[in-house]
């Protein structure tokens, strides 16, 4: 048995619901007590996905899909700043208090993606930020979206991606407006305004990039690690780190013991850890289908296997749940123009042998018992 401090368990374990060609799995009737979540609630553990907003508001049949399968729900785009802020004096809740009220009409928990982030911002924001008005801009975002939210959300994402030893700055942080703004401060004024105005919120820092067994994720997550212990000398108040897991399947570098080395130095600092944003890109692979869903399956598994090992571990949120809307398909498009398939479900919400895959995975982890 291992152990799951109890503040994680409770922001996102096994309390949480009391708050095509390929497919392999039961038709959409399929009840919750066998979808995803469930089997990681037996595991102390919880599943979940990115819900975007275009889907939330067309697509009836990929909505009722979710609770079958999710205890906890993230917006793809709702909650970051060129959404929620569109002027300096205006906020902008209603696309995230859509998802809010699916969420609590389903019983699901909801994850805050994204407080802080140098991308998705507003065209006014950049032009602002400055040494004299950054901490006021900074400060004002985070109290008034952890106000607004406050004690309805299980995590807030405070920060996101802010790792980038190439940049050559100090702790490897990214070059971003907020850096050039405020310094490496910017992530203490975050956390403490955050956990001053929302404390029950779990305070995640997420970060991509920390997969692979290749030169600069080395890189990246010694850097990581070296920021993360400055954070916790320095008292900033952060609780947990969130891995992406935007995987490759066509990579070859997956080191199932780094990755353990790695989830292990995280939670030696007293820090939890989130699968915030699993995917598994197939552009690379042939366009069989039934190749390509092996790849993406035996990959997801490794992956999953060498993470969920770690007792910090509290749950996984893939980004998206079925193959009908990916990013991905955006970012990395494959070159026989074919739509990509990284996700659990098809594009007719058939389970998948990545859902096998996740499910192998949660079965196989060790039980987290709240303390």
């Amino acid at each position: 048995m291992i152990t799951l401090p109890r503040r994680l368990a409770l922001a996102g374990g096994a309390a949480l619901l009391t708050g095509g060609a390929a497919s392999v799995g039961p038709a959409p009737g399929i009840a919750a007590s066998d979808g995803l979540h469930s089997r990681a609630q037996s595991k102390g553990m919880f599943y979940g996905a990115a819900i975007d907003h275009a889907m939330l508001r067309r697509d009836a049949a990929y909505m009722a899909r979710v609770p079958v399968e999710c205890g906890m729900v993230v917006a793809e785009a709702s909650f970051k700043w060129e959404q929620i802020r569109p002027t300096p004096d205006r906020f902008a809740f209603e696309a995230a208090e859509e998802l809010m009220a699916f969420a609590a009409s389903r019983r699901l928990r909801v994850r805050g993606h994204t407080l802080v982030w140098h991308e998705a911002m507003p065209d006014w924001l950049p032009a602002q930020l400055s040494p004299a008005t950054g901490e006021r801009i900074l400060a004002t975002h985070v109290r008034t979206v952890a106000q607004h939210f406050r004690q309805r959300l299980a995590h807030w994402d405070v920060v996101n991606e802010v790792v980038q030893p190439e940049d050559g700055n100090a702790l490897g942080l990214r070059s971003t407006p907020w850096l050039k703004a405020l310094g490496p401060r910017y992530l203490d004024i975050a956390f403490e305004t955050c956990a001053a105005t929302d404390p029950g919120a779990l305070r995640v820092l997420n970060e991509y990039g920390t997969d692979y067994a290749v030169p600069w994720e080395e890189k990246k997550r010694g850097a990581l690690l070296d920021l993360l212990a400055s954070l916790k000398a320095r008292n900033v108040p952060i609780q947990a780190v969130g891995l992406q897991a935007h995987l490759d399947a066509s990579q070859v570098a997956l080191d199932q013991k780094v990755l353990n080395n790695f989830v292990n130095a995280i939670a030696s600092m007293g820090l939890g850890i989130i699968v915030t944003e699993l995917d598994v890109r197939d552009n690379n692979l042939p366009a069989d289908i039934a190749s390509r869903d092996a790849a993406v399956a035996a990959h997801t598994r490794a992956w999953l296997d060498a993470v969920l090992a770690c007792p910090a571990v509290s749950g996984v949120m893939s980004w998206g749940l079925s193959d009908r809307r990916s990013w991905l398909n955006e970012k990395y498009t494959r070159a026989d123009g074919l739509p990509q398939r990284p996700l659990p479900l098809d594009v007719d919400l058939g389970r998948k042998e990545m859902w096998e895959a996740i499910a192998a995975s949660l079965a196989t982890a060790p039980h987290r018992i709240v303390v």
